[in-house]
C-alpha cells in the first residue's frame, strides 16, 4: 500500500526523473497503490534509454494489468520532463484515443503535477477532444488523438511532426480475425502512421497491445528487424504472479479455470498470457472434450485401473502423479488424481488408499530404473497386508519416447476412447498441455504423463481391468514406515 511521503518540490522532481513508482504517485495517488512490478521499472528505463535515436518498441501486458494507465503515467512524464514536444496517440477508433487524451490532460492539470511542475493549464491554448495545445515550460506542446482510420497521412502541424506516436490496442481481438483486416490495419500503420514521424531527434514509436494470435501484429512487430520488445504474462517462469498484490496467483488460477470449464482456455492464455496456442504447434490443439458421464456410471464401472507416473523425490519441478481411471464400456475415464505424495512411503499409502477405494484390478507403473524398485515394494505391501485381486504390472515404453505417448492419449481424449471426469483433474491437464511446448526436454508434463499410460493398459491389460471384491471400509490402509531403503 501506497504510503505519505513527504519531499520538498525539488526533491520531488528529481526523485520523479529517476523513479516511475514515485512519479506514478504523483500523477493519480489514488490509482496507484501498489508499485509497478519489476518488468514495468526495466520497461520505463528502456524506453528512456535512446537519447537523440528512434526507438520502436512493442510492449505486451497482460488485460487488467494497468496497461493502459501505465501509458498515460509515460506520457505525461515525457511532457513534464520535456522529452517530447508533440505526441501522437492512435487507438482502435476516435473515441477511445480521445478518452485517453483527456485522462492525460486531466494527470497534467493535476495538483500534484501543477505544483511541481508547472501550470498546464494555463499555457492551454487549444483544448478541443482531439487535440491539446499548450505552451509548457517555454516549449509549444502538441497532444493529438486519432483512431487509426480517421486520416494521419501528412498530418504536420506548424511544421512539426510528432516526435512521439502512440499506439494504444490499435488492433482489436476482431480486427486480428480477419486476415484482410489485419492487412489493413498493419498497411495502415506502416505506410501512413509510423511515416508521420519526425525525420530527425530522439523520436519514440510505441506499440501496445495482445498476442492475440501468433498472426497478431504484436507479434509480427516482436519479430520484425528494428523493433524491440518486451511481452510478459500475468505468471512469470518460476511460477509466481506478475504483479500479486494487483492479481495473486490464486485468482489468476480461478480467471483460468473459469475460461476453461467453458472451453475457451485459448482465450485465456492469449488474453492473460499473451501466449495464443498455435494449433499447428500445440500438443493440444482443440479444446479439451468435457466429459459427459452421469454419476451413476462414474460409481458403477466395469473395472477401474491406476496409472502412476513416479518423478522421484528430489527438488524439481515434477510432481509424483497418481491417477484413477474407470473402465467405463471401452473408455478409460479418469475419476480421481492425487500429486499429495512427499516420499515413497506415502506414495505406496495414497495408492493403495485409492486402489480400495474404487475396487481397483491393475496398478500400473512405469518398467524402468526407480520404477521397477517402486513395483517391488508396492506387491510387498500387497502381499504383507493380503490385499487381494490388485496386480501390479509394468508399463514398458516400447521405444516412445514421452511426448508421443502423450499425443496418444490426446488423440484419445477427442476421439472418445478416454475421457477426464474429474473437473480438477482436468483444469490441471489442459493447463499443463497448454503451456507444453512440442520438442522441448524440460516441460512440466507428470499429469499429462501419468494419465496417457492408460493407453498402455487399454493395449496389454485392458481385459484385466475389472472390480475387485476388496474395498477400503472404515479402517485406512496403512504400512510399515521407514520400511523402504529408497
Amino acid at each position: 500500500m501506497a504510503e505519505n511521503v513527504y519531499v520538498s518540490l525539488e526533491e520531488a522532481y528529481e526523485r520523479g526523473k529517476q523513479d516511475i513508482n514515485f512519479f506514478a504517485a504523483l500523477c493519480i495517488p489514488e490509482i496507484c497503490l501498489y508499485p509497478f512490478p519489476d518488468f514495468y521499472v526495466a520497461a520505463f528505463h528502456l524506453l528512456l534509454s535512446k537519447p537523440d535515436k528512434l526507438l520502436r518498441f512493442a510492449l505486451g501486458l497482460p488485460r487488467g494489468h494497468a496497461k493502459t494507465t501505465f501509458i498515460k503515467i509515460l506520457l505525461c512524464y515525457l511532457v513534464v520532463y520535456d522529452r517530447a514536444k508533440f505526441l501522437l496517440i492512435v487507438c482502435s477508433n476516435s473515441a477511445l484515443a480521445e478518452s485517453l487524451l483527456a485522462d492525460i490532460h486531466d494527470i497534467l492539470c493535476s495538483d500534484n503535477i501543477k505544483q511541481v511542475y508547472g501550470d498546464w493549464q494555463q499555457g492551454l491554448a487549444i483544448d478541443s477532444a482531439e487535440m491539446k495545445k499548450a505552451q509548457f515550460h517555454g516549449n509549444p506542446i502538441l497532444l493529438v488523438a486519432r483512431g487509426w482510420q480517421a486520416g494521419i497521412r501528412g498530418l504536420n502541424l506548424k511544421h512539426h511532426r510528432p516526435d512521439v506516436i502512440f499506439c494504444d490496442d490499435a488492433q482489436t481481438k476482431q480486427n486480428s480475425e480477419s486476415e484482410t483486416d489485419s492487412r489493413k490495419l498493419l498497411r495502415e500503420l506502416v505506410g501512413t502512421i509510423f511515416k508521420a514521424l519526425a525525420p530527425r531527434g530522439t523520436r519514440l514509436i510505441l506499440y501496445v497491445g495482445n498476442m492475440y494470435s501468433e498472426t497478431c501484429i504484436l507479434n509480427q512487430l516482436r519479430k520484425t528487424y528494428g523493433w524491440y520488445s518486451m511481452i510478459t504474462g500475468a505468471i512469470l517462469a518460476d511460477k509466481q504472479p506478475l504483479w500479486p498484490e494487483l492479481h495473486p496467483l490464486e485468482e489468476l488460477m480461478e480467471s483460468f479455470y473459469h475460461d476453461e470449464s467453458l472451453g475457451l482456455s485459448d482465450v485465456w492464455f492469449a488474453e492473460v498470457m499473451n501466449d495464443p496456442v498455435n494449433s499447428s504447434l500445440s500438443i493440444l490443439p482443440l479444446p479439451l472434450p468435457f466429459s459427459e458421464y452421469e454419476q451413476d456410471e462414474i460409481e458403477n464401472p466395469i473395472g477401474t485401473f491406476i496409472t502412476i507416473d513416479p518423478a522421484g523425490f528430489r527438488d524439481n519441478a515434477d510432481q509424483n502423479q497418481i491417477i484413477v481411471h474407470a473402465k467405463i464400456g471401452q473408455t478409460a475415464v479418469v475419476v480421481e488424481s492425487c500429486s499429495d505424495v512427499t516420499d515413497p512411503e506415502n506414495m505406496i499409502i495414497k495408492t493403495l488408499q485409492l486402489a480400495l477405494k474404487w475396487r481397483v484390478s491393475i496398478i500400473g507403473i512405469e518398467d524402468v530404473a526407480y520404477q521397477q524398485t517402486l513395483q517391488f515394494w508396492m506387491n510387498h505391501y500387497i502381499r504383507l497386508y493380503d490385499i487381494r485381486d490388485i496386480y501390479v504390472v509394468p508399463l514398458k515404453p516400447h521405444g516412445r519416447r514421452k511426448e508421443e505417448r502423450i499425443r496418444l492419449y490426446i488423440q484419445s481424449l477427442y476421439a472418445g476412447h478416454a475421457a477426464i471426469h474429474d473437473p480438477e483433474t482436468r483444469r490441471l491437464f489442459t493447463w499443463q498441455a497448454s503451456q507444453y511446448k512440442i520438442g522441448r526436454s524440460n516441460n512440466k508434463d507428470d499429469l499429462l504423463d501419468a494419465c496417457s499410460y492408460a493407453e498402455d493398459i487399454r493395449s496389454e491389460y485392458w481385459d484385466y481391468v475389472i472390480l475387485t471384491t476388496s474395498r477400503l471400509l472404515e479402517a485406512e490402509c496403512s504400512v510399515i514406515g521407514n520400511n523402504a531403503p529408497f
